[in-house]
């Protein structure tokens, strides 16, 4: 993990870099929301496999950290020969409670280490199974807005990379009263929603197909951008492409009913991205590989996991953030979402959890 810098500076040029390098593909729009194909001329290092890919291997589990538990945290045992990517709001199935993950974590190969978690099932506190599997979910993306902007506003106040539990549930349970599930659901389980509007999502998911090549994808609704998620490898990215495209789906059609104040205006993904360009950063610890760059700008603030000159083989990340060296800097992910500021926000201070990420979020003030 590296220290952290809270002094602002223009965004490292491995950042601006990526940005002057998306292409959007032709949207698909539906109603009032349009789903961008994202491409960038991105190079296929540093290796890594996705979540999924992972669990299905023997020697990479994921479990509470003690037999009691801690809702904000898990531990993660990678004694696979690979890099494994966590990726922001993917849901855990299983042990005490699902969880999502609070952030993109790259985790070297043959590691163990704690991730910061939010809990997506108030209702149970008791063992379903020893270890962790895949939902098949990602949070919706108005959660993993929220999530985000209690997480840097977190990191701001101290270390750590801390979302606030109770406005996560608080979300999950408004997901709930839209999505009709509020009477099913005796756990709280933001899957249970997910589940009884899975033929909805199915079909939308249909119209939204993942092309060759593409590493992102950008969700506007109305005149907003809602986010742009890019990954460093296309293969990675279509394994989550889906999801992704779900997450949206749910936000849309579920929690905000299919309703966009405005009609979709086709040029607020170029204004979008030429202002995150402007950005001034803060770079901070993960708990994985890498360093977490914290953007702000006019419009809002995010953050990118940036990887560099990294020692694997013994886990030493040594990282150069500066801007004047020659170090190959990679970067392994970005996400810039945008919605209005959460008055949730200020809650996250007092709480103590960990969060590391390649994700880069966008709140508008």
């Amino acid at each position: 993990m590296s220290d952290s810098n809270h002094s602002k500076t223009p965004v490292h040029p491995a950042i601006t870099s990526l940005l002057a390098s998306l292409k959007l593909g032709e949207p698909q729009i539906h109603k009032g929301i349009g789903l961008w194909p994202v491409f960038a001329g991105i190079r296929l290092e540093p290796a890594y496999i996705t979540l999924v890919e992972a669990l299905a291997m023997d020697g990479f589990k994921i479990m509470e950290v003690s037999q009691d538990g801690s809702v904000p945290n898990l531990r993660v045992v990678n004694e696979t020969p690979h890099h494994v990517l966590l990726f922001d709001g993917e849901e855990l199935k299983g042990a005490k409670q699902n969880r999502i993950l609070n952030t993109t974590i790259l985790i070297a190969a043959g590691s163990a280490l704690d991730v910061p978690v939010s809990c997506t099932e108030s209702g149970r506190w008791t063992y379903q199974s020893a270890e962790f599997s895949s939902s098949g979910s990602l949070a919706y993306a108005g959660l993993r807005k929220l999530k985000a902007s209690t997480v840097a506003s977190s990191l701001q106040t101290g270390t750590s990379h801390a979302s606030d539990q109770g406005a996560v549930w608080d979300e999950i349970e408004h997901l709930h009263m839209a999505a009709m599930s509020d009477n099913s659901s005796k756990t709280r389980a933001m899957k249970d929603a997910y589940d009884g509007r899975q033929r909805e999502l199915d079909e939308f998911s249909r119209d939204v197909p993942c092309h060759d090549a593409q590493c992102g994808m950008l969700a506007v609704v109305g005149d907003r951008v809602e986010g742009i998620d890019v990954l460093s490898r296309p293969d990675a990215y279509a394994r989550l492409h889906r999801r992704l495209v779900e997450s949206h789906a749910m936000d849309f059609l579920v929690r905000k009913r299919g309703v966009a104040r405005k009609p979709l205006d086709p040029e607020a993904p170029a204004r979008f991205i030429a202002e995150a360009a402007k950005a001034e950063e803060s770079v901070h610890g993960t708990p994985g590989l890498g360093s977490d760059h914290r953007l702000r700008f006019r419009w809002g603030h995010g953050a990118a996991l940036l990887v560099g000159d990294t020692a694997f083989g013994d886990h030493v990340s040594k990282l150069a953030v500066g801007g004047g060296d020659n170090t190959d800097h990679r970067l392994a992910g970005f996400v810039l979402p945008n919605t209005r500021k959460l008055a949730c926000v200020e809650k996250s201070q007092q709480l103590h959890l960990h969060f590391g990420g390649e994700i880069c979020y966008l709140v508008e003030e």
